[in-house]
């Protein structure tokens, strides 16, 4: 009984671990080539790597999430490009309604938050908004998705289809709206009144510690929350296969199912808001970082 749980609990935390790899490519000391991470190499014969994922080191790319971003991102603004070049005068369609009511959106909390005057602010405000809630709904898909592709012969065992799992993308926006708000203090303040608000009025340590945590828990915010929502999808899972693997559970079938949809139907609460608190607080930071005081 004991090793029958014990193997249980090793194949619990194996198929956990397994979705919460990514498809990893990146530069492997040991054969001085490029390669995926050897777990992942039945994707190219010829790329031979003898690495582990954590003996990449920096050089190492999260394929599935670089693809998913650039996907997703010509999917959704090419979307709202098109309808925004296809726009009538007269009576409207329901999607040229829809991107409209996107635009007001938005562009009613830009003004109503940032009370500068740079033009790129709108457009920063829109396509972050967009950009992570298209990435967020991904957490949507079932996390099977990757095993069944794989086993069908595509090769791609391990692929994570939702970005904001991923540090690394929280991190990057996070950075860019770091960047952006240096600029903007900068252009307001000066460097010298930049930099004597870091650290030479009294507190500046604090302030520069301050400056530059508000943007990393801007990333963890994003990345904490669907990374959490994508582990309750993951533990779901679990209790939903139990019906495959022993006909006598199949009572399991019913409360797993029931678990998925009604934790989808909350998730997209969450999908939508942190989008949303992402926008928000990237308007906020670039209003304080434009207002003299």
């Amino acid at each position: 009984m004991a090793k029958e749980a014990a193997n249980n609990l090793v194949e619990t935390s194996d198929y956990i671990g397994h979705h919460l790899v990514n498809l990893t490519f990146g530069w492997c000391e040991k054969t001085s080539s490029w390669g995926f991470a050897h777990h992942q190499q039945d994707i190219s014969k010829s790329l031979d790597s003898a690495c582990d994922v954590s003996e990449m080191g920096f050089w190492a790319f999260h394929m599935d999430t670089i693809f998913m971003s650039v996907f997703l991102g010509v999917l959704v603004f090419g979307f709202f490009g098109l309808i925004n070049r296809s726009a009538k005068k007269g009576t409207p369609g329901k999607l040229q309604n829809f991107v409209e009511f996107v635009h007001e959106f938005i562009g009613s909390a830009v003004s109503s938050g940032y009370h500068g005057t740079s033009k790129i602010v709108a457009p920063l405000a829109f396509a972050s908004c967009l950009w992570i809630l298209s990435w967020n709904l991904m957490d949507l898909l079932p996390v099977e998705m990757a095993n069944f592709f794989g086993q069908a012969g595509s090769g791609i065992n391990y692929f994570k289809i939702l970005p904001t799992a991923d540090l690394n993308a929280p991190l990057a926006l996070a950075a860019v709206v770091m960047v952006l708000v240096t600029y903007f203090s900068i252009n307001t303040h000066g460097l010298g009144g930049f930099l004597k608000e870091l650290f030479i009025i009294p507190l500046g340590p604090l302030e520069f510690i301050s400056f530059v945590s508000k943007h990393v828990a801007l990333a963890l915010r994003l990345y904490g929350n669907l990374f959490a929502g994508e582990m309750i999808f993951i533990l779901i899972a679990i209790m939903f296969g139990q019906f495959f693997m022993s006909f006598s559970q199949t009572l399991w079938f019913l409360p797993g199912l029931i678990m998925n949809l009604a934790w989808a139907l909350f998730h997209i609460l969450i999908v939508a808001l942190q989008a949303y608190i992402f926008m928000m607080l990237t308007i906020a930071y670039l209003n304080l970082a434009s207002t003299k005081h």
